[in-house]
């Protein structure tokens, strides 16, 4: 399906976003944790652009229902989706300046770096393109993306300025996990990352990091594993995209004295 800037009938979707609260740029935002970003944000008045690697149509219904959702909560909201392959440094660059020239000397509130590779690279057949593609994805682009956005996050008049989330998880707190190599080593780089910026952008952008647990299971996961998974978890489930997005809310607009920090949200898992 060919998707335009016009394709809202209501006109609420624009080349740039825009919001009574100010705009958040939520990578990776076609399903799951992403998409209940993007609402959650939206549903406080934030205009939201919203980017996807492959699945446009589903990134497309992301926008629809956050601009519903904010018009449910009395906000008026746009939204705006763009296609970006994090692999690609050369697009990540564009993208970056597209931005900046969509804010007009004005202000991005908000990076939420969702977007991620989550897949196995076994010790035998591990790869130095397998661990350098997952750090261009996970480490590099959302670094290129901040840096070179952060004059606009500067001029973000958000409480305690402009915010910087970034998803870690917490294998990469110190709990190794076999066949994953190379994404907890870029998951673990992310840590690092957010606390470096935390202090480099200091003060007028605060840099936030997530570690989740299992937040909703994966399609196909397996019961045996699942429920390995539960006993070791004290509060005994799963999360889900609405309690991710939540924290993220929270960090993004509640939260103007806390920087560089990482939040483990996974039921209590992390302390077994």
């Amino acid at each position: 399906m060919d998707h335009s800037s016009n394709d809202f009938p209501d006109g609420n979707h624009r080349d740039f976003p825009s919001g009574p609260r100010g705009v958040a740029l939520v990578t990776g935002a076609s399903h799951r944790v992403g998409r209940a970003i993007a609402r959650e944000l939206a549903r406080h008045g934030l205009g939201v652009l919203l980017t996807y690697r492959t699945r446009s149509d589903e990134c497309h219904e992301t926008a629809r229902l956050a601009i519903a959702d904010a018009r449910a909560a009395g906000h008026a909201v746009t939204a705006a989706v763009r296609q970006l392959d994090l692999e690609d440094a050369a697009a990540v660059a564009r993208f970056a300046e597209s931005v900046r020239a969509g804010c007009a000397g004005g202000a991005l509130d908000c990076i939420v770096h969702n977007a991620s590779a989550y897949e196995p690279t076994p010790i035998d057949t591990l790869a130095a393109a397998q661990v350098e593609s997952m750090h261009r994805i996970e480490v590099v682009s959302p670094l290129v993306l901040t840096h070179a956005l952060r004059a606009e996050l500067a001029r973000s008049r958000l409480d305690g300025g402009g915010a910087v989330v970034f998803f870690s998880d917490i294998h990469a707190l110190g709990r190794a996990r076999p066949g994953f190599t190379a994404y907890l080593l870029a998951k673990a780089a992310v840590q690092t990352l957010a606390q470096q910026l935390a202090v480099e952008l200091a003060p007028k952008v605060r840099v936030h990091c997530v570690a989740p647990g299992v937040i909703m299971w994966p399609e196909g996961f397996p019961d045996d594993t699942r429920q390995a998974i539960l006993a070791r978890t004290p509060l005994g489930r799963a999360g889900t995209p609405e309690e991710a997005a939540k924290l993220v809310r929270f960090l993004v607009l509640e939260a103007p004295y806390m920087t560089g920090e990482t939040i483990a949200i996974d039921g209590g898992r992390s302390l077994r």
